[in-house]
């Protein structure tokens, strides 16, 4: 149980007598809260269950932010926030970046997953109250999720790294390199899919809803390794990145949108999906990036051309009349990885290992589903990687892809700036948290 120390102060009566020391401390027991001690020390099943049901929950933290950022920093959508200016200032290169205002949550709002997966990680390594196949669920599961948040960490990060050690927060690793950082994920999710190798038929508990289809052992490693996946493209390894794509989800001929879900409610304990639009905050698609979409793209229903432009005017003016329509209920679900992303990423490969016609065929995938005709441009490695990244600009739209893509291809300045002196950003500067322990801990 978690301990809170409270002071006991007690009045002191005039002429009363008390051998009371009344700055004496007692330990009081929360009830509703284990400590770490009380799960790291032979968990139960029922905590064990816990630990991993409150992973699921967790793996949403931060993700709000995280999107907007990306997608503010990346140009193609901008928050028309009518508290805070720094989301079309700083955020756009306009006033210098702050690293200790709330746009950091991209970075340190996927903290708390990664406490969490190391908290269950330790508590299944000192437990007899289950078999070994649980304790390997439990694992598998902590090991894909700390995967994924130290990779949308890394994503806001960029060239600063990330730290893969926190396992002592008093003693946490130095930050790695971009490049041991992304090894160091890849191996997360390796661990992570060789334990849900070895976790037996089912799980022990009941997953979200948002998982239907991954709620197995061998199917939620497809889901791990379709997150694997990405890290092999951010890594530009392509040979094992084909290695990887027939082992996630993707299929050419399948639903676009399958994938596994975040899921909200609006009834407490659960929360709403925080993307909603609403008053003080209206999420709009970036005009020049819609203006210039194709006739008759499916992908447009993503956003609601308004007949009167949304126009902002706090620190930086700027107009468009698309705003976006992907969630409009506090029920609405938000994708981890769909199908459509594996299918892009098929067509990355096949580019990258010059593969033009099996390139174009899945491009031609995509576009049928949009509703548009064939490729028919050039088929050179540059040329149909151009044409992918300008599908996922539109496939992926708000889901935190532009920026990242278009900096892995070294193609930042390509990005439309659409208000006179804004600018892309590289990354976010390390959180003040992190510069701060560094200073002292040298």
């Amino acid at each position: 149980m978690k301990k809170h120390t409270s002071i006991m102060l007690t009045s002191l009566l005039v002429g009363g007598l008390t051998a009371c020391n009344p700055l004496q401390t007692e330990e009081v027991i929360d009830p509703n809260y284990p400590s770490v001690g009380a799960v790291t020390n032979n968990a139960t099943k029922a905590q064990l269950d816990a630990l991993s049901v409150g992973q699921f929950s967790l793996a949403r933290n931060g993700l709000s932010t995280y999107l907007l950022v990306t997608g503010t920093i990346g140009k193609e959508l901008f928050n028309f926030n009518g508290t805070e200016s720094r989301w079309m200032t700083e955020l756009n290169g306009l006033r210098p970046i702050d690293n200790s205002a709330f746009y950091n949550t991209a970075t340190t709002g996927f903290g708390l997953p990664v406490r969490q997966a190391n908290i269950t990680l330790a508590a299944t390594n000192n437990t007899s109250s289950v078999s070994d196949a649980e304790k390997n669920a439990y694992r598998g599961i902590a090991n894909t999720f700390k995967g994924l948040a130290y990779l949308q960490m890394l994503n806001a990060q960029g060239t600063n790294g990330v730290r893969l050690n926190v396992e002592d927060p008093f003693k946490p690793s130095k930050a790695a390199t971009y490049a041991e950082s992304l090894a160091g994920i890849a191996k997360f999710l390796d661990d992570g899919a060789s334990q849900l190798d070895q976790a037996g038929a089912a799980f022990p508990f009941s997953l979200p809803s948002g998982f239907a289809g991954f709620t197995t052992p061998s199917t939620f490693k497809r889901f791990n390794r379709a997150i694997a996946l990405r890290v092999a493209i951010y890594q530009a390894d392509w040979a094992k990145a084909a290695t990887l794509l027939p082992q996630t989800f993707y299929s050419a001929t399948g639903d676009l949108n399958v994938g596994p879900r975040h899921t909200y409610n609006p009834t407490p304990p659960d929360v709403q999906n925080p993307l909603l639009n609403t008053s003080s905050s209206q999420i709009v698609g970036v005009k020049e990036v819609f203006d210039a979409a194709e006739a008759g793209d499916k992908r447009l229903s993503k956003v609601r051309k308004q007949a009167t432009p949304l126009t902002y005017t706090s620190g930086v003016t700027y107009s468009t009349p698309y705003l976006t329509n992907m969630y409009t209920s506090g029920n609405d679900p938000i994708p981890i990885i769909r199908n459509e992303e594996l299918v892009l990423i098929g067509a990355e490969i096949a580019a990258q290992q010059n593969n033009a016609a099996e390139a174009t065929r899945l491009i031609n995938v995509i576009r049928t589903a949009a509703g548009l005709p064939n490729y028919a441009g050039a088929t050179t490695k540059d040329a149909l990687i151009n044409a992918i990244l300008k599908e996922r600009l539109y496939s992926l739209f708000y889901e935190g892809h532009r920026w990242v893509d278009m900096r892995r291809y070294n193609k930042l300045n390509e990005i439309i700036l659409p208000v006179a002196n804004m600018k892309v950003l590289e990354r976010l500067e390390r959180p003040v948290a992190e510069v701060n322990w560094d200073k002292f801990n040298p």
